[in-house]
C-alpha cells in the first residue's frame, strides 16, 4: 500500500509497506522523518493505548482488531491529532481534512466513559484514536474549543490541579486546567475530571512531543545539549518544577516544542502540562536534605542546570505565595476531601532549601 503524508491538505512526504520513501517538503515534516523509517515510528506515538479499557470499546465501535495493524489504523484514524495537523491517507485516497476532524460526541463518550447514550453508530469525524496516554479521556469541543477530560483517582485529580495553581501562581508557561463533576442522569452517579484546554487553539500551531526528537531518551544530560538555544532556559526551568512538585510522569510524550504551522520553524517550548502522577499521587513525596533525591539529582550533576537555576531561581516568597494560593483554589475545587496540604508545603519548601543549597 502506497500514502500519503499530510500537512493539512499539503503533501509533505511518501510512504509505502516499508517506511518513508520520499520527503516533498522536510520544512513541514514531523521531526524523526527520514527516507526508509518506518511508519510505525511516528504512528506509535500517535496511536490510542489499548491498554484503556474504554480504548477496547471504542476499537470494538470503530470494528479495529488492534492498533499493531498499522494500515487499519490509518484507514480509520488517519493518524490524526488534535494538536497538530499532520495526518496520513492512502495514495489513491482525496479526503478532506477538515471533515476528518469534526468533533463526535459519540466517540468521545465511548473514549471517555465506555459508552454513549446515543448508540447510532457514528463513526464520523475525530475517531480518539490518537488520543494517546495510559488514562481514559476523551477531546470535547466546546464553544470552539478543545477541551481534553481526563479520569484519575482523587490523589491524581488534587495533585495535579494543585500542581497547575502552583505553576500559574508563578507565572509559568502552563496548560489551563480546571475541574469538572458531571451526573449521569441515567445512573445517578457523579464523575470527576480533570479538563485542559488545547494550547495549541485548534492546531494554530503544531505540537511536536519531545519523542520526535529524542526518542525514549528523556535524560536531561541528553535532551540539553541538543536543544534549540531558545529551548533550554524554559526546558530546565520545567525540570526544576518537576523537582518542586514531585513530577515523576515527565516522560518524551509529556514535553515538546510548538511549531509555526505554516513555516514549520520551532517557535518555543510547549507550555508545562500533566502532573497527576506528582506530589502525593504516588505516596509521600519525600526528600533527603543531604542527599536530595531523584529529582534534584540533575541540578546537582548538571552544569547548565545550575547555571541557569542560578539566574533564574525564584524568590523563596513567591514560593510560599504560590503554594498557599494552590491551597486555597485546590480546596475550593475540592472542599470534601482533605488531604495533607502540610505535607505538600513540606516537600516543595525543602525541596526548594536543597536546590538553593546545592547550586
Amino acid at each position: 500500500m502506497d500514502y500519503k503524508v499530510m500537512h493539512k491538505d499539503k503533501v509533505i512526504a511518501l510512504a509505502n509497506e516499508n517506511g518513508i520513501s520520499e520527503i516533498i517538503d522536510k520544512s513541514l515534516c514531523p521531526a524523526c522523518f527520514a527516507i526508509g523509517m518506518p511508519l510505525e515510528i511516528w504512528l506509535d506515538n500517535r496511536c490510542v493505548d489499548i491498554h484503556r479499557s474504554h480504548s477496547r470499546k471504542l476499537f470494538k465501535a470503530l470494528r479495529l482488531r488492534t492498533s499493531d495493524d498499522i494500515e487499519q489504523v490509518i484507514d480509520v484514524g488517519h493518524g490524526i491529532s488534535i494538536t497538530d495537523n499532520w495526518w496520513i491517507q492512502r495514495a489513491d485516497e482525496k479526503l478532506d481534512y477538515s471533515s476528518l476532524k469534526q468533533y463526535n460526541e459519540e466517540i468521545a463518550d465511548i473514549a471517555l466513559y465506555g459508552s454513549s447514550s446515543s448508540n447510532s453508530g457514528n463513526t464520523k469525524g475525530y475517531r480518539e484514536l490518537g488520543t494517546v496516554g495510559s488514562y481514559e479521556k476523551a477531546w470535547r469541543y466546546i464553544n470552539s474549543c478543545w477541551y481534553m477530560f481526563k479520569h484519575g483517582n482523587i490523589q491524581e485529580l488534587i495533585s495535579e490541579y494543585y500542581s497547575y495553581q502552583f505553576l500559574k501562581n508563578m507565572g509559568v508557561n502552563v496548560a489551563e486546567y480546571e475541574i469538572k463533576h458531571t451526573k449521569s442522569e441515567e445512573t445517578g452517579i457523579t464523575s470527576t475530571f480533570i479538563v485542559t484546554k488545547d494550547f495549541t487553539n485548534n492546531a494554530k500551531v503544531d505540537f511536536e512531543p519531545f519523542c520526535n526528537y529524542y526518542t525514549d531518551h528523556d535524560e536531561p544530560e541528553y535532551i540539553i545539549p541538543r536543544l534549540d538555544e531558545k529551548l533550554i532556559k524554559p526546558y530546565v526551568m520545567m525540570v526544576f518544577y518537576d523537582a518542586l512538585l514531585h513530577n515523576d510522569d515527565r516522560h518524551n510524550q509529556n514535553a515538546g516544542v510548538l511549531r509555526d504551522s505554516n513555516t514549520g520553524e520551532i517557535i518555543g517550548l510547549a507550555p508545562y502540562f500533566d502532573y497527576n502522577l506528582g506530589l502525593i499521587s504516588t505516596g509521600v513525596p519525600r526528600i533527603d536534605d543531604v542527599n536530595g533525591n531523584v529529582f534534584t539529582e540533575n541540578f546537582v550533576s548538571n552544569e547548565i542546570c545550575r547555571k541557569i537555576l542560578k539566574t533564574e531561581l525564584p524568590d523563596k516568597n513567591a514560593i510560599i505565595n504560590s503554594i498557599e494560593a494552590a491551597e486555597i483554589e485546590t480546596k475550593k475545587a475540592f472542599p470534601d476531601i482533605s488531604p495533607n496540604y502540610a505535607l505538600i508545603k513540606d516537600y516543595i519548601i525543602r525541596t526548594y532549601d536543597f536546590l538553593v543549597d546545592a547550586i
